[in-house]
């Protein structure tokens, strides 16, 4: 296993469109599904799936991260080669540990800077462990990852440089849609997207209702913004009173199979279309019926991708922040290569401080057999430690020191030389 590379693959919002996130997104129960199958395939040594809603991705110990890709297609009905290939990047060892760190930093997102990616690379890194799928390599780089991001944070102006999804949709909003304001906006879900996107609603003067399926969630975030709070059944009784319509949450569904839209054909036929409404769908995969809101006059639908632009810096301050975080990010990975290298060599060293003790006790027990008439024993045992450990020690130091091949070349003779 400590000879496996550290691999990745992965889609996000630069790399492939909505319909693609959509069809590979792992809700936590697909994730802790799709756990269990890659610790049985036994050739996945550590595995952690992070899935958002502008990315999925897979960070895996193997020598085969092929194996991964054909188990996702398979496990989501989708051709590996023609399908998820073309759409998805692959990264291993350093690049691999360089684009996670990149990813926890913000700097991946959507909206440059966002904090939600900290708790969900959290999220990720729990379920790992809940499924035993988390060793010391990928816990290791996800902690420095996590390092990193509070790192850039604090260095860089990162916290202050973007423009929030909640912001962009506020003022999206009240420029184009400001006619039908007054209609009243209606929120569903309370996850972290929204908990994010409904402050920036608090002074915003009309009607604010939260649905959710869990009413004590709905009504502390509603309170926020003075807003009313219902539970998700009471939906096909309200929607019709509202102009505006928020959705973001996370509902397992097959979209191409067995559809199950919060926003399905039966809720959206209660609306009046004789005015105009906008909704608004930021989960993924979707949660509304876009077929049947294609055939509905007046009403306009965006989704995620659709902010993309909107929530973006300009280029000169991106590329400039991006700079001084990868300065950063390169000093993590120093100290990355620095702490695997400790991993990889640590069996050989063990082996050879093993071995030595081995040596150490047979010598130690045949003179003890010829000498058994000499007291004091324990003065023996003291000076054969003492002996062994200043042997041991410059080599250890050595290897422990020595850099690249350099590095190898001395794990292999000790190997050799003691045959461990």
């Amino acid at each position: 296993m400590l000879m496996s590379s550290i691999s990745m693959f992965g889609i996000n919002y630069h790399s492939s469109d909505l319909p693609v996130r959509e069809k590979l997104s792992f809700s936590n129960d697909d994730n802790l599904d799709f756990l269990e199958s890659l610790k049985n395939s036994g050739i996945v040594y550590e595995s952690i799936i992070l899935s958002t809603c502008n990315r999925m991705e897979i960070y895996a110990v193997t020598n085969d991260i092929d194996l991964v890709i054909n188990m996702v297609g398979e496990v989501k009905n989708v051709c590996p080669k023609t399908f998820i290939r073309p759409n998805c990047y692959i990264y291993k060892d350093n690049k691999a540990v360089a684009h996670l760190f990149r990813v926890a930093s913000g700097l991946m997102s959507m909206v440059l800077g966002e904090t939600e990616i900290v708790a969900q690379i959290k999220n990720a890194l729990l379920l790992s462990k809940s499924q035993n799928m988390t060793g010391k390599i990928l816990s290791g780089i996800f902690q420095m990852a996590l390092s990193t991001e509070k790192e850039v944070r604090r260095i860089t102006k990162i916290n202050h440089i973007s423009t929030s999804m909640g912001r962009a949709i506020l003022n999206l909003i009240t420029n184009t849609y400001q006619n039908i304001i007054p209609h009243g906006i209606l929120f569903i879900g309370a996850g972290d997207m929204m908990t994010s996107i409904i402050p920036y609603f608090e002074h915003i003067p009309t009607k604010k209702t939260l649905i959710n399926r869990t009413l004590s969630k709905a009504t502390t975030l509603a309170n926020r913004i003075n807003a009313s709070a219902y539970e998700l059944d009471k939906l096909p009784d309200i929607i019709n009173e509202y102009g505006i319509i928020i959705l973001s949450a996370y509902y397992t569904h097959d979209t191409k199979h067995n559809p199950n839209y919060i926003l399905n054909k039966a809720i959206l036929s209660k609306i009046n279309t004789n005015t105009k409404r906008c909704i608004i769908d930021l989960s993924v995969p979707r949660l509304t019926d876009v077929e049947y809101i294609k055939t509905m006059p007046n009403v306009t639908m965006l989704v995620l991708d659709d902010f993309a632009k909107m929530v973006d810096v300009s280029v000169e301050a991106k590329a400039r922040l991006i700079d001084e975080a990868n300065v950063i990010i390169e000093d993590k990975l120093l100290e990355y290569e620095n702490w695997r290298r400790k991993i990889e060599l640590s069996p050989v060293i063990k082996a050879f401080r093993d071995k030595a003790e081995e040596i150490r006790k047979e010598v130690l027990v045949s003179i003890k057999e010829q000498n058994s008439h000499i007291e004091h024993h324990h003065i023996l045992d003291e000076l054969s430690i003492r002996l062994t450990n200043k042997l041991l020690h410059a080599p250890t130091v050595n290897i422990c020191s020595a850099m690249g091949n350099k590095q190898k070349e001395l794990a292999t003779l000790i190997n050799y030389l003691f045959a461990l």
